[in-house]
């Protein structure tokens, strides 16, 4: 896991060792460059595998036609070693990178459809003047980039790209999407001038000729369905998970898990403690919340597998709303509003006195239907009829009901399950991922807003729920593998993780996993109102069964508290003098702040959302227009 930066082309290049600080957390083991006429290429280096000065990068190949940087891990690397050891090359080093390098200079393009991993990589032909940038399957590893002027820049974080220019502007139509999705969907970011990557595509520049070529080089399939029974699919997706787990703890430094409590994290502490003796687990506890509190559970997993588990409490209360929010906006570097990632920098920041590297669960949601989002779709597929009828009287009683912490997800959940009858399922969809939906987006809009909303990708979510086309549950899991999962879990996961200095793997979307799930038949994955079944039904025997069958409890910081408990810095922050204002109708922002703290509505996610995009455009003193 590292830090890569690039610029190819006349831009005027910077100090190396200025651009590289920006991201020393990315890799604070080594800082190397390569400075030619026509590219410089810096890599921040986070040491995991073959620890030694000869795999440090920038690496050149052996023929010094090929200088490659590269952030993620190949985790079937020594495989690919004998591969090409018996097709006559030689190697210097036992790391991954030196076989990746190796990889593309022998097989070019095509060494991609060879690797299991988490990757974003640069490599920089210097006979043809052509640069080669790639990005793993699902998006784990971020790559962001700009063409301009003759001159195309790369870099993991987007404050590199921010430091290369001085004209960027805000582009209207991603400072909408992030109202709506509470994260900017690639290829788009906050700036018109900068890009991400897509997950699962590659770049070819040409410095010649001035050509940029983008290409998608995996997507997630739509199917056959697997021809097999359900019991032969279980023990086969029991066997694709523990080799997962297995391939993943490659290292040469300590690897641990996180560990909440939940069926996910469980599934891996129980694969791990199969390969390593006492391995080392780690929890956030909350000594004063019970409602977010998990630790029995996951004590309950610690225990019965033998396992060095470590609580970690944090002081969340000393901290205020302003320092979590500067805290996750330094490191996203764009408007980003999971407030989910403080918690994972915490675990990352404390867990990094014991191990570099941890094993988390992310993904398994997506892949295997755990969201109550996939149960509801499915119902409301068939209750279409009878709904119909239904919807307004409970509609009725439903928006007299109070949105309190503890009852939110029900009631908020019923709410928008009743009010969106009548929409097609992915609109529903849509709605229901959504912080501010386009209808309301509309309703509240100014002028302004209006004009940012009309340039906006108003149906990104219910497009990628269509283009499926296949059940409820299984549209809606391409949907989120496609969305949700790398632009707002991955992303925030990726950078709140480095900003420690810390490595996350992330077992559950090995491509092999996603390739397989996507094959698995929709009630095999929620069925008789059971999510995940299929995987929980393969570890059955194994985790204990109140593990197993306990209700699902998101990974998620007691954000409704926060707000509740700064109701004056919440007010002053977010009012008709703010920034974000001029979106919105006059009074908008004040209303939604009385209906939160009336406890009327849980705005929470909303608020939040607005008050990171407020600190982002003060922190760059930018004016709306």
């Amino acid at each position: 896991m590292c830090g890569i930066i690039g610029v190819i082309g006349p831009l005027t290049k910077p100090s190396f060792e200025t651009i590289g600080s920006l991201t020393s957390h990315r890799g604070p083991d080594n800082l190397g460059k390569f400075d030619s006429e026509h590219a410089l290429l810096i890599h921040n280096r986070l040491s995991i595998i073959d620890l030694s000065e000869a795999a440090n990068q920038p690496m050149i190949s052996h023929d010094e036609r090929y200088v490659m940087v590269f952030n993620g891990e190949i985790y079937n690397y020594q495989e690919l070693k004998v591969e090409l050891e018996s097709a006559g090359l030689n190697f210097k080093t036992n790391s991954d990178s030196e076989v990746l390098l190796q990889g593309y200079s022998h097989w070019g393009a095509k060494v991609l459809d060879k690797l299991d991993g988490m990757f974003s990589f640069a490599i920089w032909d210097q006979q043809n003047k052509k640069l080669f940038c790639a990005r793993d399957h699902v998006g784990i590893k971020p790559l962001f980039y700009s063409f301009q002027n003759g001159s195309f820049s790369f870099s993991s974080e987007l404050k590199s790209l921010e430091s290369l220019y001085s004209d960027l502007t805000v582009d209207p139509s991603a400072l909408a999407e992030y109202l709506i999705y509470n994260y900017i969907p690639a290829p788009k970011t906050i700036y018109s001038e900068i890009c991400k990557l897509l997950p699962g595509h590659y770049i070819e520049f040409d410095l010649n000729t001035q050509v940029l070529n983008v290409e998608c080089w995996w997507t997630v399939p739509k199917g056959p369905l697997q021809d097999i029974s359900y019991g032969e699919a279980t023990k086969l997706v029991k066997e694709k998970v523990g080799k997962s787990v297995r391939d993943q703890l490659i290292a040469d430094v300590p690897v641990g898990a996180f560990l909440s409590g939940g069926i996910d994290s469980s599934i891996i502490a129980a694969e791990m403690a199969q390969c390593q003796e006492k391995a080392k687990v780690f929890s956030i506890g909350y000594s004063d919340n019970d409602e977010y509190d998990e630790t029995k559970y996951a004590k309950i997993v610690a225990d019965q597998f033998g396992l060095d588990h470590h609580i970690i409490y944090p002081d969340f209360k000393s901290k205020s709303v302003t320092d979590t929010v500067e805290l996750i906006l330094g490191q996203m570097d764009e408007p980003y509003g999971n407030p989910t990632v403080a918690m994972t920098n915490v675990l990352c920041t404390e867990a990094r006195n014991d191990v570099v590297v941890a094993l988390v669960g992310d993904g398994g949601d997506e892949i295997f239907g755990g969201y109550p989002r996939y149960r509801a779709l499915d119902l409301a597929s068939k209750l279409k009829p009878i709904m119909a009828v239904a919807a307004p009287a409970l509609n009725y009683v439903l928006q007299r009901l109070p949105e309190t912490p503890r009852g939110n997800h029900i009631v908020r959940r019923a709410k928008q399950f009743v009010v969106n009858q009548g929409k097609p399922l992915g609109d529903m969809f849509q709605d229901w991922t959504s912080i501010l939906t386009v209808d309301e987006f509309q309703n509240y809009a100014s002028g302004l807003g209006q004009n940012y909303l009309a340039t906006a990708r108003q149906d990104f979510l219910a497009n990628l729920f269509k283009q499926f086309d296949g059940s409820p549950v299984s549209s809606a899991c391409y949907a989120d593998q496609n969305s949700f999962l790398p632009y707002n879990l991955l992303d925030g996961a990726d950078r709140l993780s480095m900003e420690a200095s810390f490595e996350l793997r992330v077992p559950f979307v090995s491509r092999s996993l996603v390739e397989l799930s996507a094959q698995l038949k929709p009630d095999w994955k929620i069925k008789g109102g059971t999510t995940k079944c299929i995987l929980k039904d393969a570890y059955r025997g194994v985790l204990p069964d109140n593990i197993i069958d306990r209700a699902k409890r998101g990974f998620n910081p007691p954000v409704w508290e926060w707000l509740q408990n700064n109701q004056i810095f919440v007010s002053d922050f977010l009012n008709d003098k703010s920034r974000v204002s001029v979106l919105f109708k006059p009074g908008y922002l004040n209303e939604i702040v009385s209906k939160f703290y009336a406890r009327k509505k849980d705005l929470s996610s909303h608020l939040w959302s607005l008050i990171v995009l407020e600190k982002w455009l003060q922190q760059r003193n930018i004016v709306l227009s």
